[in-house]
């Protein structure tokens, strides 16, 4: 059983495709998504195996990657293999993952080049998600029935996207019902400027001061909308050598999930489940050294096209 759980956000640096198959809809290859809410997600069991092969790759000890994250027969060097006693090899592993949910989605806006939009449907299920974490942590206001799932409101009455009382994205306009201006909190803190300080470490840089001024908090409906409609959808082909055109066949639409998005995961640990293993900090150790040591890795699709570039931080609550 997992004992402990930290946060691990996912900013996407490239356009990401986390595939669900194809699909005979208008676009052939959809990202991945929650059956319920329809909103971009990442399947926690290829986050995990990304996470695997980056570490693989990054020279990590390959036995105590096995032992930490499940015995796998095909991945393993014949060295380590002969390592791992047979009875061993039936044990699960001493890290779990969550599905990645989506907690910032980057819309493009007449003013400030870009916001980052969420809803409140959006903010309270991240609440849920921390309090599995730290059955104390409370996102302020929340639940005050202040906020309302129909209304648009800015973190920051100094907001770079704002136009007067209004927010331009793509073609649509949003009159802006409040500036929340510090009344939406953790631990004190605007809860813009500790996402920022987790994410960015506040350093000051342009990320860290876009995050607390350009977050728009909209309309459950309009985000659902917005990250249904507004993903990148590409057009792919491929060129037959003999005539120059497209191949037969070879014409095919691909979804992306766009580069700064923001998701967040939970990664769970546990001792290792034998006698005399790991023990439940050995293991977190190992996972945060080699995680903060790598930082970004790949995931998804195409990445001999740059796609998928993802940076990690691991925060604790």
């Amino acid at each position: 059983m997992y004992r402990k759980a930290h946060p691990l956000f996912i900013i996407c640096q490239t356009p990401t495709h986390v595939g669900s198959g194809s699909e005979l809809g208008v676009v052939d290859l959809p990202i991945q998504r929650e059956r319920h809410t329809g909103f971009p997600k990442f399947e926690a069991s290829g986050l995990k195996g990304c996470l695997r092969e980056a570490f693989e790759r990054s020279g990590a000890d390959a036995l105590t990657i096995h032992r930490i994250f499940g015995y796998d027969g095909d991945s393993a060097t014949e060295a380590v293999d002969k390592q791992i006693p047979e009875k061993e090899r039936q044990f699960s592993g001493a890290v779990g993952f969550t599905d990645a949910r989506l907690l910032l989605f980057p819309v493009k806006s007449m003013k400030g080049v870009f916001a980052w939009v969420t809803c409140l449907r959006v903010l309270k299920q991240f609440q849920l998600d921390m309090q599995l974490v730290n059955p104390d942590f409370r996102i302020s206001e929340l639940d005050s029935g202040h906020l309302e799932a129909d209304k648009t409101y800015l973190f920051s009455a100094n907001s770079n996207v704002r136009e007067g009382k209004y927010v331009l994205l793509e073609e649509y306009t949003f009159e802006v019902e409040n500036e929340l201006n510090g009344l939406v909190k953790v631990n004190g803190a605007n809860f813009p400027d500790w996402l920022a300080k987790h994410l960015f470490n506040d350093d000051g840089s342009y990320w860290s001061e876009k995050m607390k001024k350009d977050i728009v908090v909209l309309p459950d409906n309009d985000f659902k909308d917005f990250v249904n409609l507004s993903t990148e959808v590409v057009t792919r082909t491929k060129i037959d050598n003999e005539t120059g055109t497209v191949a037969r066949g070879a014409l095919f639409n691909e979804e992306y999930l766009p580069a700064e998005s923001i998701l967040y995961s939970l990664v769970l640990t546990a001792a290792e489940f034998k006698q005399n293993g790991l023990t439940e900090e050995q293991v977190r150790e190992f996972f945060a050294g080699n995680l903060q040591r790598i930082k970004t890795f790949q995931i998804g699709a195409n990445a001999t096209l740059g796609k998928g570039i993802v940076t990690t931080k691991l925060i604790q609550i």
